[in-house]
């Protein structure tokens, strides 16, 4: 390998890497659907699609008044979807989602806002934990069954992403690699 040919590969290969982008996955701007799933097995009892925007997607007054998911909620109660965030509010307290196999929530078309490997959950209901979530690249549902609410009590859900190398790390890597390429060719001859 001659060492114009070897300067001309490096050069190729950290060009190359600092045009790829480092990647961001973001909800902000893209449509994802709620549903309140209930029953054995799991029934949709009502869905709203939203686009995530600034401030909550869905506040519900209680009572059970308002259309689609608000119909259902005894007590007030906010969602909030963010650029990589799912969080749900209580703000009364007098109700609890109640026995069934499964009485909760399923958000879903995750994946128009990037490329999800897993969540983390953070939450002040008592019984609420990762047991009662289940993710895939593209939802994230969340079983309340038999949870008794207090008022302000939330989850919040937050979606993660695999860590992308930087660019300058990725050229570093392969200028490395071809270096150590050009040394075991010089051996070789």
């Amino acid at each position: 390998m001659t060492r114009h040919f070897a300067r001309s590969l490096v050069a190729c290969v950290l060009a190359s890497a600092a045009a790829v982008p480092a990647f961001a996955a973001d909800l902000t701007g893209q449509a994802v659907d709620v549903q309140w799933l209930f029953g054995t097995p799991p029934a949709v009892i009502a869905d709203r699609n939203v686009t995530v925007g600034a401030g909550p997607e869905i506040s519900c007054a209680g009572n059970s008044t308002g259309p689609d998911l608000c119909s259902f909620f005894v007590d007030g109660a906010t969602i909030d979807i963010g650029a990589d965030t799912i969080k749900l509010t209580i703000d009364s307290g007098t109700a609890f989602w109640g026995a069934s196999q499964f009485n909760g929530y399923m958000f879903s078309n995750l994946a128009a806002g990037g490329a999800w490997s897993g969540y983390a959950l953070s939450t002040d209901f008592a019984g609420v934990d990762d047991s009662l979530v289940t993710f895939t690249p593209d939802s994230l549902s969340i079983n309340m069954q038999g949870i008794h609410p207090v008022a302000g009590q939330s989850f919040t859900l937050t979606l993660l992403t695999a860590p992308v190398p930087e660019p300058t790390n990725v050229a570093l890597l392969l200028a490395g690699l071809g270096a150590l390429a050009g040394i075991a060719r010089r051996k070789r001859a």
